[in-house]
């Protein structure tokens, strides 16, 4: 059915856009261009990450917000949602979804793609599809399934960086260069215990602290603003290179006692769910992995790391099956906490160290 739905909307949207364009070069790529939806599911999967019946609702989701100009008009906009779809999924210019399929898109056309859709992504479909609970149904529903699957009370989120490998800037680009010597955006990630993010962060340059990014983003101000409103029971999780604060949970360094042992082991089993949660995003969407690099601006990059983001979420909710996930920027040895952080929070980090002692003695 989504193959035939799938043939329906490219020949329909290229007979609109003939008739609104006055040109008939859409009929000859139809035969000249393999439809997309006509190869096989597995393969449609392999190429853009998506079943078909969900690309067809993405597509819906993106189409409309497309516009035409004269140099783009030429290609209907669903192939141009799927060139960008494609990039995503392999990091690659190619056309490696075979020998004619795609085959209307250059390597600059579908540069132009992959920043019109990108764009529309995070424009229009971000609020929907990317958002920290907003209230205590959704945070009690979050603190439910952590305590289900991982025995962790009272947790909404786990939260990790990432580094996404960008090409060297014009401007400040020793800024960018990560201690793994090579330019980057440091991305923050926090999601929940399904690998639904509940939230990115992916403007800041490859040597900025996670602490740092943290303590600026949205996320870090709210949990504060709602412990101080008096949710002092939430908390999200992040290791040894964040701060512990009443509502940041981090390991005990030195485990003195059978529960804080028990809370670590349980703590590094929780803990690996946001690292699994980037390993299959970078899986699903190679664009991202270290060694494929955007080959952008840092602010057409972090367009691109949002929207894979986005999508992502997508295809967890059409319950597209995860990829092997893909981990090349792990590090085991989390730096400190700098002190020019460290010193703004004294009060909170001693009152953090002090919960996280009676979290321990309650739940462990």
């Amino acid at each position: 059915m989504a193959h035939l739905w799938g043939q329906l909307l490219v020949l329909e949207q290229m007979e609109r856009e003939e008739q609104e364009n006055g040109i008939r070069v859409f009929r000859r790529m139809v035969r000249d261009t393999q439809n997309p939806f006509a190869i096989s599911d597995a393969e449609f999967t392999r190429h853009f990450r998506f079943h078909k019946n969900a690309a067809l609702e993405i597509i819906r989701d993106i189409e409309p917000h497309m516009v035409n100009n004269s140099y783009v008009s030429k290609i209907p906009k669903v192939l141009r949602i799927l060139s960008a779809l494609n990039f995503f999924a392999t990091g690659s210019y190619q056309r490696s979804v075979g020998a004619n399929l795609l085959s209307c898109c250059s390597q600059p056309v579908v540069s132009r793609n992959i920043q019109e859709v990108s764009t529309i992504i995070v424009r229009y479909l971000l609020k929907d599809w990317v958002h920290f609970p907003r209230n205590d149904r959704e945070r009690n529903e979050l603190k439910h399934r952590f305590m289900q699957r991982h025995r962790m009370p009272n947790i909404i989120g786990i939260v990790d960086g990432t580094h996404i490998a960008i090409k060297k800037p014009n401007e400040n680009e020793h800024i960018y260069v990560n201690r793994k010597n090579y330019h980057s955006l440091n991305c923050q990630i926090i999601c929940d215990s399904e690998l639904r993010i509940l939230s990115i962060v992916a403007r800041w340059p490859g040597s900025t602290h996670d602490a740092f990014i943290w303590r600026s983003s949205r996320v870090g101000q709210a949990m504060r603003a709602n412990y101080e409103n008096g949710d002092t029971e939430s908390r999200i999780m992040g290791d040894s290179g964040y701060p512990c604060l009443p509502w940041l949970l981090i390991p005990v360094p030195h485990p003195a006692t059978p529960q804080e042992e028990r809370y670590n082991n349980r703590f590094k089993s929780c803990r690996s769910t946001v690292e699994r949660c980037i390993g299959v995003l970078k899986g699903r969407f190679r664009c991202l992995l270290k060694d494929r690099v955007l080959h952008y601006t840092p602010q057409k990059a972090a367009k691109i790391i949002m929207a894979c983001t986005i999508l992502h979420n997508m295809a967890v909710f059409y319950r597209v099956d995860d990829p092997a996930p893909m981990w090349d920027d792990i590090d085991r040895e989390d730096l400190p906490v700098p002190r020019y952080i460290a010193d703004l929070d004294i009060a909170y980090r001693r009152l953090g160290q002090q919960q996280r002692r009676e979290y321990i003695v309650t739940n462990f």
